[in-house]
């Protein structure tokens, strides 16, 4: 089954912020904390370029006390009905209403080419929504869960604690905060670009590499509404820093996995985790 949230939907086509020099995973130190954090940079995937360097990941994963993800995927409010409800559009309302013919028609053809069967339900998602189901087939389906999801259950076998530094309805709010009609025009910008499959390869390829400075350059490409990157990143931005911090000062170790979005310059969460006191490094891995 899918997961209808925002963790999963962000597919890099969307937008990242500038970024500084430096890679996916970061040491978190100073500030009062008797032992180095970590934050690691992920790509909501399931390419294989994804994984490049996931068995590297685990040492540090394993020397932490617990995970904090965006969201804890494992959470039964994001399957519940409430949740679904909410990326349906309303009652009354179509995908066609949104666009002209002409839009609409090539819209609903590339949905029915990449998505076959679930076409018809997903032609009745809000069209961000919709926009992430497309996303999802511009990537290879090499593993059966995004990257966040597979670490998340590592730790769990580890015996490790899973939390979300944001709960689904937050997520959910964010993007209810964007007019249908402009996600509508986001989506027909992703297919008239062939869902920025090029884009999508470079992006992964630059993953694999752990070049965070190329996926922004790429991502760029793609990028949001600036009022609506402002709440889609910037905004999670603050409140994730604020709660990553409150947990790291609880006495615990913490393994952060967030979008890679979320990292750079000058308003990403390792600034602002600099500005509190902290001192934020790169680690390069294997």
């Amino acid at each position: 089954m899918r997961n209808w949230c925002i963790a999963a939907a962000l597919v890099p086509v969307l937008a990242f912020a500038q970024a500084e020099g430096g890679g996916l995973l970061w040491s978190i130190s100073g500030n009062g904390l008797s032992r180095p954090n970590y934050v690691l940079g992920t790509v909501h995937s399931r390419d294989a370029r994804a994984y490049e360097h996931a068995t590297s990941l685990l040492p540090y994963l394993q020397s932490q006390d617990a995970l904090a993800g965006e969201l804890d995927l494992a959470d039964g409010a994001m399957a519940s009905g409430m949740m679904m409800k909410a990326m349906v559009l309303p009652p009354g309302k179509d995908l066609a209403d949104l666009m002209s013919k002409h839009k609409y028609k090539k819209v609903k053809t590339a949905v029915a080419h990449d998505l076959g069967p679930m076409a018809i339900i997903a032609l009745r998602l809000k069209p961000f929504y919709l926009m992430a189901l497309l996303g999802e087939t511009a990537m290879r389906s090499d593993s059966a869960e995004v990257l966040d999801q597979y670490l998340q259950r590592q730790a769990r076998l580890m015996g490790k604690e899973v939390v979300g530094l944001e709960k689904p309805e937050e997520q959910l709010a964010t993007v209810e905060d964007l007019p249908l009609k402009q996600q509508a025009d986001m989506l027909y910008d992703l297919v008239r670009n062939d869902l920025y499959r090029k884009d999508m390869e470079r992006m992964l390829d630059a993953y694999a590499k752990e070049d965070l400075a190329g996926l922004t350059r790429i991502a760029a490409i793609g990028g949001l509404p600036k009022e609506f990157s402002d709440r889609l990143i910037d905004d999670r931005n603050a409140t994730m820093a604020l709660r990553m911090d409150s947990l790291m000062q609880n006495g615990r170790s913490w393994f952060f996995a967030i979008g890679a979005a979320h990292l750079p310059e000058p308003v990403g969460v390792l600034e602002r985790l600099r500005r509190m006191g902290y001192r934020v490094e790169g680690v390069r891995l294997e």
